[in-house]
C-alpha cells in the first residue's frame, strides 16, 4: 500500500516518455542534431575526409514564406595533399567551428540551401604542390544544397563548395577551394 503512489508516479513517467518517443518517431527531424561524414577534393591535388556534428541553434525566422534555421557545424578533418615530388604527400588535422544558416523549401519539399562562415585551425601549415598557407588559423565560407530522405527526413545528403583562406591576415594567402559531399544522420 505504501508503494502505490510511487508506482503510480513511475508509471506516469514511463507513459510520458513512451508518448514523447512515439511522437518523436514520426516527427520531422530536419532541425535536430546530426553526426556526419564528408569527403572532398580541392582544385588540384588535395583531399579531405571529415567527421562532424551539427547542433541546432534556438533561432528560426521566415524569408519569403520559407523557414530559415541556424546551426553550429563542428568538424575534425584530415587534409591530404601532394607536395613537391621529392617530399611526397602530407596529411594535417583541421578543426572547424562554423555557424550556418539554412534556407528550407516549404515543408512538403525536402530541399534546402545553406551558407556559413567560420574558423578553422590546422595542426600544421597547409601545403600542396602549388600552394602554401602562411597561417594555421583560417576562415572558411561555404554554400551548399541538400536533400532530406527517410520517413522522418532523418537522412541528409548535400553538396558544398567551400573556400578557405586567412583573409589576408598574413601573406601569402593563396586560399583553397573544396567540393564536398556530405551524408548526415539526424537524431
Amino acid at each position: 500500500m505504501q508503494y502505490r503512489p510511487f508506482l503510480s508516479a513511475v508509471g506516469l513517467c514511463a507513459l510520458t516518455v513512451w508518448s514523447a518517443s512515439a511522437h518523436a518517431q514520426f516527427a520531422d527531424k530536419r532541425n535536430t542534431a546530426t553526426l556526419y561524414l564528408q569527403a572532398g577534393v580541392a582544385e588540384r591535388d588535395a583531399r579531405a575526409l571529415t567527421i562532424g556534428s551539427t547542433i541546432p541553434m534556438d533561432w528560426k525566422t521566415f524569408w519569403w514564406g520559407h523557414p530559415v534555421t541556424a546551426h553550429w557545424d563542428m568538424s575534425l578533418s584530415a587534409w591530404n595533399s601532394d607536395r613537391m615530388e621529392r617530399e611526397g604527400s602530407r596529411t594535417i588535422a583541421v578543426v572547424g567551428l562554423v555557424p550556418t544558416l539554412r534556407f528550407h523549401s516549404k515543408s512538403q519539399y525536402p530541399w534546402f540551401v545553406e551558407a556559413g562562415l567560420g574558423g578553422y585551425v590546422s595542426s600544421k601549415l597547409y601545403e600542396s604542390r602549388e600552394k602554401r598557407f602562411s597561417t594555421a588559423f583560417n576562415f572558411g565560407t561555404h554554400i551548399g544544397v541538400g536533400y532530406f530522405t527517410g520517413m522522418r527526413r532523418e537522412n541528409e545528403w548535400s553538396v558544398r563548395l567551400e573556400h578557405l583562406s586567412n583573409a589576408s591576415i598574413k601573406r601569402p594567402n593563396p586560399g583553397e577551394n573544396f567540393v564536398q559531399l556530405r551524408y548526415a544522420r539526424h537524431f
